[in-house]
């Protein structure tokens, strides 16, 4: 059974200098923040600092390009009428505006959109963005396990219609979806990453093998060959540390000792 932590110790076949990985959210709701010190003073001890995708590395153009509707299209038009009328009333009553002000965006900018509303912004900036800041404040390197080019390209190889569905179905269960939030930021909080990971293979639906388990084979295969390489410490969504395809997974099978680290360990 996979213990309960957020934070891996990572160490090499050969025994070198050990690495970590680490599970984030990217929220800036405090409740997620009980493992920021912990994590910071890990970061301070390795060469590497690597996220999903280097921060510095965005593309603000191309992200927008790429969650633009095709073709003109909008969403009044894509959604059922009652759908469409759902979205205008959570939009009023949980993004102050009108739903027409969403109606040429992406449904996953949408479903971000809205299901952030769950959260507070008590933080300046997002876990992750708080820790990249970190390492860049204290002058270690900062790389991806994923470049943003390779994020966009799983944006897009998901069909827009399963974007539509995804955004239907959390309309049609926003409260649900609420009450889901909460767990899982008592889930995150504990440490639970088996809970995490099944919360988002539930999330991924038919949409798995692009989201999680091709992504997971990249980050793990990116991680050994800087691991091997320079002591790394990297933080990704918590969703992909655990499970038979997860990160941890990947890494035992390619020789690596996982070993979890609590918080007490680290004080």
């Amino acid at each position: 059974m996979t213990k309960n932590s957020l934070l891996w110790k990572i160490t090499p076949p050969d025994g070198g200098p050990s690495s970590y990985l680490f599970g984030t959210m990217h929220v800036r709701d405090l409740r997620a923040f009980g493992w920021l010190e912990t994590a910071k003073r890990h970061i301070d001890a390795c060469e590497t600092f690597a996220t999903e995708f280097d921060f510095s590395d965005a593309d603000e153009t191309a992200l927008a390009e790429a969650l633009r509707l095709p073709n003109g299209a909008t969403l009044d038009t894509l959604l059922k009428p009652s759908v469409w009328k759902n979205l205008d009333f959570y939009c009023r009553k949980k993004l102050g505006c009108t739903a027409e002000m969403m109606r040429s965006q992406h449904p996953m900018a949408v479903m971000t959109a809205l299901s952030t509303a769950f959260l507070t912004d008590e933080s300046a900036h997002s876990l992750d963005e708080a820790l990249w800041h970190h390492a860049r404040a204290v002058g270690k390197k900062t790389t991806g396990v994923e470049t943003f080019a390779d994020q966009l390209e799983t944006l897009r190889k998901i069909p827009l219609e399963q974007h539509l569905k995804s955004l239907t179905w959390l309309l049609k269960n926003y409260g649900h979806q609420k009450r889901r939030l909460k767990k899982m930021m008592s889930w995150y909080a504990s440490g639970d990453i088996r809970q995490l990971y099944q919360a988002a293979k539930k999330d991924a639906k038919g949409m798995r093998r692009v989201l999680l388990y091709e992504r997971n084979e990249l980050m793990a295969g990116r991680f050994a060959e800087i691991a091997r390489e320079h002591t790394l410490f990297c933080a990704v969504g918590a969703g992909h540390l655990a499970g038979g395809k997860g990160m941890l997974r990947l890494l035992k099978k390619a020789g690596f000792k996982v070993k979890p680290v609590q918080l007490d360990q680290a004080r």
